[in-house]
């Protein structure tokens, strides 16, 4: 209401000048025209130079109570009146909630930085009897590469316990002293022989140097093609673009958030076609910095027992905790659950294990599914249909791999609708009117008890500073309250990060420091509201195959389980 009312003063007040007013006139039609020919996806196209962003600083250093956070994200095109209030405040909130404790030497030489081969870990109390339920805890003291025990913290490690033969597992908390000593706490949740497994992820000295690269940095870039006529050329596009030559400005109207290419010559801004992945920004560490993302020495390593690595768990003379119905709307605990034979279960929703496809069938029938996000949100949507022999692909003409896909089961009047989450994704060609906002998508549905919607984005934001992250969340969590708003039996699931393999170059740019920390913010963000948690972070760290950006389908298919439940829950 207020950008309207601005834009109605303005217009009043330069009433005399018709001119101007045919100027408007015509830059209306020019969105116009883009808005019919983008989909549900509108953008302003701007064909000359922005206004300078010194300049830009300047007009905003006037609004009280600017935090560092939009600060930043205003640098980048970003608008100060599409936050609330209570928006800037989370921003710092959160902000300050994923701050990382550094070592206290900006330089620390590599031989004084972590080395998980002459740390330990020590199981507290392993002589008392354990009972299923209750709390094991590990110690251990980070070790120099010189053997010297360091007196700082900061490092990122990963935890978990398991039952090979039972093929059970579960996840630890871990506590940082921030002295050199780390406590992993354990909730005991199956009888046997529990065996405790850490690792080094990163050292803290790692972790400082990803820091500077995702606060000052944006480590890959993307290409749009435009085309008129015969001409055709391709163009260099991201959030933030350093203003060397004109830039088309594609800032999304409904949501505010920018999106820059550079214009190509003798082409208009409203000739863009495609969006695609460019190219990775390379040489980001010298050799010095290179030494703390090792492969096999202190990158994803895991750290050794003192003495033995298991415990005795006898069952527990305590009755179980009972029937917990699958209802949106729960906080996600840790442990939020366990596996044991293969089987996720669940510390907040009593989960159902759909091993029969008409069990599915059943569950789905009338309802039109949306699945919103990246790749690891399309293996749902594969997973699915290779489950489910009703549904049949339709084929749209859209990328084969990329979507959007649709599936359709007509006997069981079932749709499955899968959409990437938009820029930045990084894709092969697809064109721009294919890569809508989940925020936008979300407000074209109009919801209801047959309406399901589950959605995820993370891992394509590992290369920006967070602010751009928390940002998108807060449009999408908007749209998700209107949708509820209206529709208050329509069904939210969020999916949540996971873990992957973590070479050297990858990370880089998509460690899994970076991906909890993305995990954080969004539990964070969606807390408090009526949507389910699918906890994908730790149902990909508790389980026993190698971690991957792409799971196993053994576990997708847990994945997929828990979403079932609380498509169709179990009544008491």
């Amino acid at each position: 209401m207020k950008e309207q009312h601005s834009k109605t003063s303005i217009l009043t007040r330069s009433s005399f000048q018709c001119g101007f007013i045919l100027l408007m006139l015509m830059g209306l039609l020019v969105i116009f025209q883009q808005m019919k020919s983008g989909g549900n996806e509108t953008y302003f196209v701007r064909e000359k130079y922005p206004k300078p962003k010194s300049d830009h600083r300047r007009d905003l250093s006037k609004e009280k109570n600017l935090s560092m956070w939009t600060d930043r994200l205003l640098q980048c095109g970003y608008q100060i009146h599409t936050f609330t209030p209570e928006e800037r405040s989370e921003g710092t909130v959160l902000t300050k909630m994923i701050e990382w404790p550094k070592p206290p030497n900006p330089a620390v030489h590599f031989m004084k930085s972590s080395d998980p081969s002459r740390t330990r870990f020590v199981i507290l109390n392993s002589a008392k009897t354990f009972y299923v339920g209750d709390q094991l805890q590990v110690m251990l003291r980070m070790y120099d590469f010189e053997g010297n025990p360091k007196q700082y913290g900061g490092d990122y490690l990963q935890a978990r316990i398991h039952t090979p033969e039972l093929k059970a597992g579960s996840v630890g908390t871990v506590i940082d002293h921030q002295n050199g000593f780390y406590y992993i706490n354990f909730t005991l949740l199956w009888p046997g022989k529990v065996q405790v497994s850490v690792s080094l992820v990163h050292p803290s000295e790692g972790i400082q140097i990803l820091q500077q690269l995702r606060n000052e940095s944006q480590r890959v870039y993307f290409r749009s093609t435009f085309k008129l006529g015969k001409i055709m050329k391709s163009s260099v596009c991201n959030l933030c673009l350093k203003q060397t030559k004109p830039l088309c400005d594609f800032t999304d109207i409904k949501t505010g958030e920018p999106w820059f290419c550079y214009k190509p010559e003798k082409l208009p801004c409203s000739s863009r076609l495609n969006h695609a992945t460019g190219y990775y920004v390379r040489n980001l560490l010298n050799g010095k910095e290179l030494k703390y993302f090792q492969s096999g020495k202190n990158v994803k390593m895991p750290i050794l027992p003192n003495n033995h690595d298991d415990v005795i768990v006898e069952p527990s003379p305590h009755k179980d905790q009972g029937f917990i119905e699958c209802v949106p709307g729960k906080p996600l605990p840790s442990p939020s659950g366990f596996y044991y034979q293969d089987k996720w279960v669940s510390q907040t929703c009593c989960a159902q294990h759909f091993d029969i496809s008409e069990n599915a069938t059943n569950c789905l029938r009338w309802k039109n599914v949306y699945l919103h996000g990246d790749s690891t949100m399309r293996q749902w949507f594969e997973y699915l249909i290779r489950f489910m022999p009703g549904l049949r692909k339709i084929d749209v003409g859209n990328s084969l791999r990329y979507g959007p896909h649709l599936a359709v089961d007509v006997d069981n009047t079932i749709k499955i609708e899968y959409f990437a989450h938009g820029i930045p994704i990084r894709i092969p060609p697809l064109i721009i009117q294919n890569l809508l906002f989940i925020a936008n998508k979300l407000d074209d549905i109009k919801g209801g008890k047959n309406t399901v919607v589950a959605l995820t984005i993370w891992s394509h934001f590992s290369t920006f500073p967070v602010e751009h992250y928390i940002r998108r969340l807060q449009n999408i969590r908007r749209s998700i309250l209107r949708l509820l708003d209206r529709s208050p039996e329509t069904l939210i699931v969020i999916k949540t990060a996971n873990v992957q393999a973590l070479p050297r170059n990858v990370s880089l740019y998509s460690s899994d420091w970076f991906s909890y920390q993305l995990d954080l913010v969004m539990r964070r963000i969606f807390q408090g509201i009526n949507v389910a948690f699918v906890d994908a972070w730790e149902m990909t760290l508790a389980h026993y195959l190698p971690h991957e950006i792409h799971p196993k389908q053994i576990i997708v298919k847990n994945q997929v389980d828990m979403f079932l439940s609380y498509v169709c829950p179990l009544k008491k």
